[in-house]
């Protein structure tokens, strides 16, 4: 799979203290991560902006780093949980931490963007380490006043993350399980991914688990780090496995390496969440084709659907795909009732042929069995992930007005 003729996607590894981002588009073999210095590969961008003493500008990246350093600029960083705790931060004057987020956002994207701008990005997906109703917020108010629509935005984690640059790789390397390893100081944590080949598409996850901390003693990493793997890999077919981090910097890595190419491919880089951001940008657009399908605790688990019929045809019309984000769901559409005041949705696990009805009493619909009733369906998301479908009665303007009513239910 790759993008089609027009499709640009951008993909932003958004952290507390570092941010990456990259873009992919037709053309490319694969995302390309982007630097604030052209020609080199700095990639890890501070979440940091600095204002210009004599200029007022502002500056992210080196020329932020090398204005701190000299004295020229004043520097405010660790931005994004500035942000979450709605802190005020005092450079010449005092500024709202979310607004000086929004400065560097702007800064980032402006790197990745199609010369056309916004408007001709297909999906912008940020890569976050934990998907929480507080970072959805300011991400989702973030996107809108960069001037994204709410369609061409993804928010997703690290997991989901490394799950689509896997499976966007030859197929030879996730036909069984796909590891990660991360080492960011002294701690490894592991991220595997695992699917279920029965299922078609077949369902994927990512385990996550922390591994341990290297020891103090350096000499002893290596060791360490070996025993490490082997007893995460032991009993389990892996297919291939990667290195992310700056702890696996350096050439302490002889006996691990051993044991971690033995019977695999291996990987090591620092870019792979940026990467895979795009990836799964590219998978969402095109979920028709793909393979997999992804779950996690944010994802909808299950296809809701509703029934319908148009001429002489029955159909199963989606509000919602399994493998989409509770945080993001929203759909609206207008729809004829014909007959009794019930709402039928249709409840289904991907790849199994079984469904489960449920039926929405829409109390006190002015309806009859010979007549029709127009109606408007809202999806959205609520408190806690809940998906909510808010209808209303919209009748047929001034030959017959619409009751007023309205219903909501919870529903999946």
């Amino acid at each position: 799979m790759k993008p089609a003729a027009g499709e640009w996607y951008i993909g932003i590894e958004l952290g507390n203290r570092w941010t990456q981002v990259s873009c992919y588009h037709q053309g490319m073999t694969e995302p390309e991560t982007r630097s604030t210095v052209a020609g080199t590969e700095l990639y890890r961008i501070p979440t940091a902006i600095c204002k210009q003493k004599m200029t007022g500008k502002w500056c992210f990246g080196e020329e932020a780093s090398r204005l701190a350093e000299t004295g020229e600029g004043i520097y405010a960083e660790y931005l994004l949980n500035k942000a979450l705790k709605r802190e005020s931060i005092f450079l010449d004057k005092e500024y709202q931490a979310e607004d000086l987020l929004f400065v560097f956002l702007r800064k980032v994207l402006r790197i990745a963007l199609p010369a056309k701008g916004v408007q001709a990005v297909k999906r912008c997906v940020f890569s976050i380490k934990e998907v929480t109703d507080p970072m959805v917020i300011l991400l989702q108010k973030m996107s809108e006043k960069l001037g994204f629509a709410q369609e061409q935005v993804i928010i997703q984690d690290h997991r989901e993350s490394f799950y689509a640059y896997a499976v966007c790789q030859e197929q030879e390397l996730w036909q069984y399980d796909v590891l990660l390893y991360s080492c960011s100081g002294e701690e490894i944590w592991q991220k595997r991914l695992v699917s279920n080949r029965k299922t078609r598409p077949r369902v994927t996850e990512v385990e996550e688990l922390f591994l341990g901390k290297l020891p103090e003693d350096v000499s002893q990493w290596d060791f360490s780090f070996a025993r490490m793997v082997q007893d995460s890999m032991s009993g389990r077919i892996v297919s291939s496995v990667y290195l992310i981090g700056s702890g696996f910097e350096g050439n302490w890595m002889k006996e691990s390496l051993q044991v971690i190419c033995r019977g695999k491919r291996a990987f090591q880089g620092k870019n792979l969440y940026t990467k895979g951001a795009c990836y799964a940008g590219m998978l969402e657009v095109h979920q028709e084709e793909a393979q997999t399908v992804y779950f996690c605790e944010y994802k909808i688990q299950e296809h809701i659907l509703m029934k319908v019929t148009k001429g002489d045809n029955v159909s199963f019309y989606p509000l919602l795909e399994a493998g989409c984000n509770r945080h993001q769901a929203r759909k609206k559409l207008r729809i004829l009732l014909e007959g009794e005041p019930f709402l039928e949705l249709w409840i289904q696990k991907p790849g199994s042929r079984e469904a489960k009805i449920e039926s929405l009493e829409l109390t006190d619909l002015p309806i009859s069995e010979s007549e029709r009733s127009r109606l408007s369906l809202s999806l959205f998301s609520g408190e806690e992930g809940k998906i909510l479908l808010n209808i209303q009665d919209l009748g047929w303007g001034e030959l017959k007005p619409g009751s007023g009513r309205e219903w909501e239910f919870e529903i999946g």
